[in-house]
């Protein structure tokens, strides 16, 4: 009976937020990269899509991260980000979770993220983002970079 209660607390709030209506976001970042395991630096460019909710101060997003190394590599992560502000002078934090392949050997696994950012510009922000991949050898790292908003 309590699953029930909760699986339908979920479905409600979700339905909630699906009449709100949202803001669609896509945006490009480019910076540098350091890791580990293996040790690694260079560049690295993100591409992410998502949704704002106007009434809630959160985003849903998705990204896609490439290092742009001599090990390469990926990380594809689900995120929530709370916003702040509008502007240029809004700041804003998240989480994420996904997959990858950022560590020694390039095996694929579970990888975690987080981040926050500071508006510069119009449709302009400073990022930095820290990764931690949780499968053995899992590489920890870190971007700091520019992201450009449509």
């Amino acid at each position: 009976m309590r699953n029930t209660i909760f699986v339908a607390a979920i479905f409600t709030a979700a339905l909630a937020l699906s009449a709100v209506p949202a803001r669609a976001d896509l945006s490009l970042a480019a910076g540098g990269w350091v890791g580990t395991s293996p040790s690694q630096s260079g560049g690295a460019v993100m591409l992410s899509t998502g949704a704002s909710i106007p009434t809630v101060p959160i985003g849903l997003q998705a990204t896609l991260l490439v290092p742009i190394t001599s090990q390469g590599g990926y990380a594809i992560t689900g995120e929530i980000r709370g916003l702040s502000g509008g502007g240029f002078g809004g700041a804003y934090v998240g989480v994420g979770a996904g997959v990858g392949n950022l560590a020694i050997g390039r095996q694929t696994g579970p990888v975690v993220t987080i981040f926050g950012g500071k508006g510069i510009a119009p449709h302009t922000s400073v990022e930095l983002r820290l990764y931690q991949g949780l499968q053995g050898g899992g590489t920890t790292a870190g971007f700091l970079g520019l992201r450009f908003s449509i």
